[in-house]
């Protein structure tokens, strides 16, 4: 598992699934007590969980997304 934030968006703004195909959940993920130690409770955080036949190319392409969406 793996959580991002982007500067200056909300979690629920970064939208994968309908312009990139990529499946992410957006949100505080169940455990607001550490959004707050990690200061991301007002915006919460994008997970990505990768597995088994995720490949190198899917990793790319997720990496892309984020850059195209954090520019």
């Amino acid at each position: 598992m793996l959580a991002c934030t982007i500067t200056g968006l909300d979690s629920r703004d970064v939208i994968l699934d309908g312009d990139y195909g990529i499946a992410v959940r957006a949100g505080l993920h169940c455990a607001p007590f550490v959004h707050v130690d990690l200061g991301t409770d007002t915006t919460g955080a994008v997970r990505f969980s990768p597995g088994h036949f995720n490949t190198g190319e899917d990793i790319d392409r997720v990496i892309a997304a984020i850059a195209e969406i954090a520019a």
